[in-house]
């Protein structure tokens, strides 16, 4: 008996995680990560279920990508306008800023990429690498709509491209046009957002029924909301934390708004076409992204959970990136939808709750290895590269 509980302890996520839980971590952006990955992941796992239950989720389901892409600008936005800020900007550091971000993302999304090329070799006699070869370079929807290999990496795409040219934006503005880091980043967010807002508004003006929710240009102005609530933090911290209440209420409001306009939407067919274009291709992503932000300054000064439940959130949200990365393709159409499930039975009241556990257990546990094994130990190799020298760790 003690033999078996020795090995529980080993098994015991509080302890594998144990380092990174005494890391000084702002809870509350865990909490907001915790509740993205998650919505995501019951968005891509609700197709098993019968159609009532789809269309009641389809009610009150919630944009977690969009909520990564906010978080995603904050993070990185705010390490951006404190290295503009306390060193001479220059294209050393901005190779500095690339090659950090880098580390971060592209290792474990090329060890998924690799794994997903091999399978489809695999499976798919048809397949050939140039089907899947955009994904390499992350061209797949950057003018149209992601294929069907590793779908949903379009959001990586979307991160890249932003984090590859705003940067590059900003440094042109000061150094060739002499501007404050303050007030380049402050013309270079106003111009990302009113010109992804216009375009989302020349696509409903012009009728086009385009597919455009997964390309590159129509949503970058996601993550610049989150590097707009870093420049807030920054430069005007006071008023940060003296309305975060306010806007936090004011957030939740948004939401609400968005709940309700959903629901009335669907059962109201006296509403039109046209209004709901509207809102669809215009104004949705621009409100959950709002507020989303709106919900940054009281969730950032959250810095410690009181309760047990806070180590749970934190591990998942360690992990939500490996997660992202590993529940649909990997997980869901590689491994689970090849097991012959009706050779094993026919009774749908078992494959159903089967599938649905592999589901969740299957990434949760792929996650963790990948995170500790591979995500972990080469996202910090980062901290050892340093191409500008008057970059402090």
């Amino acid at each position: 008996m003690k033999l078996f509980f020795r090995s529980f302890k080993l098994i015991n996520l509080y302890l594998l995680f144990s380092k990174e839980l005494k890391n000084d971590r702002i809870f509350g952006l865990d909490v907001l990560r915790f509740f993205a990955i998650i919505t995501v992941i019951i968005d891509h796992g609700k197709f098993i279920f019968p159609e009532k239950i789809i269309k009641f989720h389809d009610y009150i389901k919630i944009d977690g990508v969009t909520i990564f892409f906010v978080l995603s600008g904050f993070l990185i936005g705010g390490i951006l306008i404190r290295q503009l800020e306390k060193n001479t900007p220059s294209f050393t550091s901005l190779i500095d800023f690339w090659i950090k971000r880098w580390f971060r993302t592209l290792p474990t999304y090329f060890l998924i990429l690799l794994i997903l090329t091999i399978c489809y070799y695999i499976q798919d006699p048809s397949f050939t690498f140039e089907k899947i070869s955009k994904y390499y370079y992350f061209c797949q929807n950057l003018f149209y709509p992601t294929g069907i290999y590793f779908a949903e990496s379009w959001s990586l795409s979307v991160e890249e491209w932003f984090y590859f040219t705003v940067p590059l934006i900003i440094f042109i503005l000061i150094n060739l046009f002499k501007l404050k880091p303050k007030n380049s980043i402050f013309f270079t967010a106003l111009f990302i957002l009113l010109f992804v807002t216009l375009l989302r508004y020349d696509l409903y003006f012009d009728n086009d029924n385009t597919d455009f929710h997964h390309q590159v240009i129509f949503r970058l102005d996601s993550i610049m909301y989150g590097v707009l609530g870093a420049y807030i933090n920054y430069y005007y911290s006071k008023y940060w934390d003296k309305f975060s209440h306010m806007l936090f209420i004011s957030g939740i409001l948004i939401f609400l708004f968005q709940k309700f306009y959903n629901i009335y939407y669907i059962y109201n067919s006296n509403i039109t076409a046209s209004i709901g274009n509207f809102y669809n291709i215009v104004l949705e992503y621009s409100l959950t992204s709002l507020m989303t932000l709106l919900l940054l300054p009281y969730l950032s000064n959250i810095k410690k959970s009181k309760y047990k439940i806070g180590n749970t959130i934190t591990i998942i949200s360690l992990i939500s990136y490996s997660m992202y990365l590993t529940h649909m393709t990997l997980i869901k159409v590689m491994i689970l939808k090849n097991i012959p499930w009706t050779i094993l039975t026919t009774n749908y009241n078992i494959i159903i709750p089967t599938f649905y556990f592999l589901y969740w257990s299957l990434t949760f546990i792929f996650s963790i290895i990948i995170y500790k094994i591979y995500e972990l130990p080469i996202t910090n190799l980062r901290y050892k590269l340093n191409f500008n020298k008057n970059h402090s760790k």
